[in-house]
C-alpha cells in the first residue's frame, strides 16, 4: 500500500483528490495549517492520517517525508488581492514553504515523486493563445511570480538529483464539490450556486473575456497520474486545461440554460460594472493546450463546459432532494 502525503488537503481540490486517492486504496497523510481539520467520508479500510503541520520547517518535512511515496502539495495562499498588498506575507505562506520541502526531499529520497500545483496565469496577462509548454513565461502579479519562483525551485532540485518533480499548471477548475475558501476564486460554481438559489448571475461589462474551464474531476484524475507515473516528474510544468475557450458571457449563458432545465427556471443575468480595482490579468484571454501531458500521461479532460455544469446541477439538486422525493422529469421541463 502506497504512502501519498497531500497538502492542502482541506481545500477544494484538495478534498477531492483524498477521496479519490482513499478509494483508490492510497494510505494518506494530510496536511493542513487547521489544528482540527475535518474528517473525510469515504468508503475503505486506507488508513489516513490528519496532521497539522508548519511546511516552512524542513524538520517537519523530514517526518512527513519518511516512507511516504509521493508528495502533492496543493498548500497556498491564493488570494490575488492579499498577494500584492502583502508580498512578504505571501512569500513566506506560498515560497517558503517549497524551499523546505526542496531541503528535506534531498535527505530524504531523490525518487519520491512531487507534484506541486502551480497557475497557468504564470504566462502572463496577454499570452499567445493556445497556451502550452513552450510559450515563454510573463508572470504579471506577485502571486504568479511566487508560483513560477517554486517551480523554479522544483525543477532545480530535479535537476541536481535532490528530487523527482513536476508541475500542473491549472486553469479555471470548477465542478461539483466542496466550496473554494477563497471568494475570488471558483467563480463559475459561485454563478452556479446562484442559479440554483434563483439569485442573479453577476456579469462585468460585456463578459467577452475568455476563460478556459477545467473540470475538478478532471485535475484529480491529471493528479493521479502524475502520482502514478514518476516519469513525468522530470521538472516540466504541464499546462492542464481543457482546450476550449468560452467568454464569460457564453459560459453564463450555459449556467442560466442549465438552471431553465434543472430547476425550471432560466437564470438571470446582470451586467454590472467592472470594479475599478480589477487585476490586469482579470482582463486576460485564455485557451491552454495541454497535448504535451496528454501524450506523456495518456490523460484526456472528459467534462466540456456544458457537461460539467449539468453535472454540478444535477449532483446538487440530488443532494438537496428530501428522501423519497422522485426525480423531476427535465424532459417535461
Amino acid at each position: 500500500m502506497s504512502i501519498v502525503v497531500v497538502t492542502g488537503a482541506q481545500g477544494y481540490i484538495g478534498t477531492a483528490l483524498a477521496k479519490r486517492l482513499s478509494r483508490d486504496g492510497h494510505a494518506l497523510r494530510l496536511v493542513s495549517r487547521a489544528p482540527r481539520a475535518s474528517r473525510l467520508e469515504v468508503p475503505g479500510s486506507a488508513p489516513i492520517d490528519y496532521i497539522a503541520a508548519d511546511l516552512c520547517n524542513p524538520g517537519v518535512w523530514s517526518q512527513l517525508l519518511d516512507g511516504a511515496d509521493a508528495v502533492v502539495h496543493l498548500s497556498s495562499r491564493t488570494d490575488l488581492r492579499a498577494a500584492e498588498a502583502d508580498p512578504q506575507g505571501d512569500e513566506a505562506v506560498n515560497i517558503a514553504p517549497i524551499r523546505a520541502l526542496a531541503e528535506a526531499g534531498a535527505m530524504v529520497s531523490a525518487s519520491m515523486p512531487v507534484i506541486f500545483a502551480s497557475t497557468v496565469t504564470v504566462a502572463g496577462a496577454q499570452p499567445k493563445l493556445p497556451v502550452d509548454e513552450a510559450v515563454p513565461d510573463d508572470p504579471f502579479s506577485v502571486y504568479d511570480r511566487h508560483k513560477q519562483i517554486c517551480e523554479t525551485i522544483l525543477r532545480r532540485a530535479t535537476v541536481r538529483g535532490a528530487m523527482r518533480a513536476c508541475t500542473l499548471r491549472l486553469s479555471n477548475v470548477y465542478g461539483y464539490g466542496g466550496a473554494s475558501t477563497n471568494a475570488n476564486r471558483g467563480i463559475l460554481n459561485i454563478m452556479i450556486n446562484r442559479a440554483i438559489a434563483g439569485e442573479p448571475l453577476t456579469l462585468y461589462g460585456d463578459g467577452g473575456y475568455v476563460r478556459d474551464f477545467t473540470h475538478l474531476e478532471d485535475v484529480v484524475e491529471a493528479f493521479r497520474l502524475a502520482i502514478g507515473r514518476p516519469g513525468l516528474c522530470d521538472g516540466t510544468s504541464y499546462v492542464i486545461a481543457s482546450g476550449e475557450g468560452k467568454t464569460l458571457a457564453q459560459a453564463y449563458g450555459l449556467v442560466a440554460e442549465a438552471a431553465l432545465e434543472y430547476v425550471g427556471r432560466r437564470g438571470e443575468i446582470r451586467r454590472i460594472a467592472e470594479p475599478p480595482d480589477l487585476q490586469p490579468i482579470e482582463r486576460r484571454n485564455f485557451i491552454g493546450n495541454s497535448r504535451l501531458f496528454q501524450q506523456r500521461a495518456g490523460w484526456h479532460p472528459r467534462f466540456d463546459l456544458k457537461a460539467g455544469i449539468a453535472d454540478y446541477f444535477q449532483r446538487t439538486l440530488a443532494e438537496q432532494k428530501p428522501e423519497g422525493q422522485p426525480e423531476r422529469d427535465h424532459a417535461r421541463i
